[in-house]
């Protein structure tokens, strides 16, 4: 459906403009036919343009972007269906859609009378969060650039860009009683609650479709269902962070360990600590959390890191993904060992103050590294039981 449009003289059409205006006016005045012919030739120029921008296609543009999540480093395609309208052919143009802070430019060639044309333009995904897409709009210019004329068309759309994921196993938590770590068919009575929802897949029960986010994002998602008797893994993201670029380091240990525990079918509770942990309102997944998880630009409180991991339900194990810590927060850490079994602290430092390591104490592994590839290299000795230092 086509929505707003726009007409727009560019600075150079301006310039111009007001320059034939003074060249034609000088000539006149001072009795210079050179600035008349200029004036003049100036003039046609602007007219020509004018009339190029005043042939616009009468065309319908739609957008359909695949997958509409995915990590960073991956790329979408956006697909861009072209119906012209008219019963006359459509002239070139440009198709340009709004992705996140960037333009996305498809030349649109000729388009015979009544025909449709899909064009393709990979959308790569350099940065994780949540991209905005649109507006859509058709692009009308003149080969001097002095005139722009505009229609806005689809309305906008998002684009989920998740954190990368890291392979690594999950841990070893409690005992479970389907050895694949999924739920049975035959469930005690009330051991089966709702956990989160994702979205809709081939084979999902219609019955299990929650319709109020369906509506809301534009795709179908189903609501997930885990048996509470299988222990969870609880995952803290510390967002109190003044590096950037470390916190982009946590924030992929923390989606890799999530990760981890989702594809073996147990449950997982993800939470965010510090000033930067508000809870959006339209997230579907742990996935979609931890896209848009912030730095908060200042160190949080280690009252307040503890405070979050006390509030969750006790019981599986407890990843707590931060930055440096302090040894008596390590301390108080260890002590969550009397609710959550095991629990492991993934602290992201930066390169310089120590290289990646494994410490073992009392109830706690603590897992240090300036990068999430050390993290996970250090993980990985983790779970294959190497002792580390005391």
């Amino acid at each position: 459906m086509s929505g707003h449009r726009r007409f727009t003289v560019t600075p150079t059409g301006i310039t111009a403009t007001a320059g034939a205006a003074a060249l034609y006016a000088a000539g006149v005045l001072l009795g210079y036919p050179t600035f008349v012919g200029i004036a003049v030739g100036t003039l046609a120029m602007l007219a020509a343009g004018l009339l190029t921008v005043a042939v616009r296609p009468a065309v319908t543009l739609s957008r359909r972007i695949s997958p509409q999540r995915l990590s960073v480093g991956e790329e979408a395609t956006a697909r861009i269906t072209v119906t012209n309208r008219s019963r006359l052919p459509a002239l070139p143009f440009t198709a340009v859609d709004r992705v996140g802070e960037r333009d996305l430019t498809i030349p649109v060639p000729p388009l015979a009378a009544g025909a449709e044309r899909e064009l393709t333009c990979p959308v790569p995904a350099h940065r994780r969060g949540r991209l905005r897409l649109g507006p859509l709009t058709v692009l009308r210019r003149d080969p001097f650039g002095l005139f722009v004329w505009a229609e806005r068309q689809a309305a906008d759309g998002t684009l989920w860009v998740h954190p990368r994921v890291h392979p690594l196993p999950a841990l070893p938590v409690g005992t479970v009683l389907d050895y694949e770590g999924r739920s049975t068919d035959t469930p005690r009575l009330g051991t089966v609650t709702f956990t989160s929802l994702r979205d809709y897949v081939p084979g999902d029960d219609p019955r299990r479709i929650h319709w109020k986010s369906t509506a809301r994002v534009g795709t179908l998602i189903v609501k997930e269902h885990v048996d509470t008797t299988e222990p969870t893994t609880t995952v803290v993201l510390d967002t109190g962070s003044t590096d950037p670029a470390l916190f982009e380091h946590a924030v992929e240990v923390a989606a890799s360990v999530a990760r981890a525990v989702e594809d073996l079918g147990r449950p997982v509770a993800l939470r965010l600590s510090g000033t930067a942990a508000q809870e959006p309102t339209d997230a579907v997944s742990t996935m979609d959390r931890l896209a848009l998880a912030t730095a908060s630009g200042t160190r949080t409180d280690p009252a307040q890191l503890l405070n979050t991991i006390n509030r969750a339900r006790p019981g599986g194990a407890l990843v707590v993904v931060t930055g440096p810590v302090e040894p008596g927060t390590l301390g108080r850490l260890a002590d969550q060992r009397r609710r959550f079994s095991p629990v492991v602290v993934a602290s992201v430092v930066p390169d310089a103050q120590a290289g990646p390591h494994l410490r073992r104490r009392p109830g706690l592994a603590l897992l240090t590294g300036g990068t999430a590839t050390e993290l996970v290299a250090v993980w990985h000795q983790l779970i294959r039981g190497e002792a580390g230092e005391a």
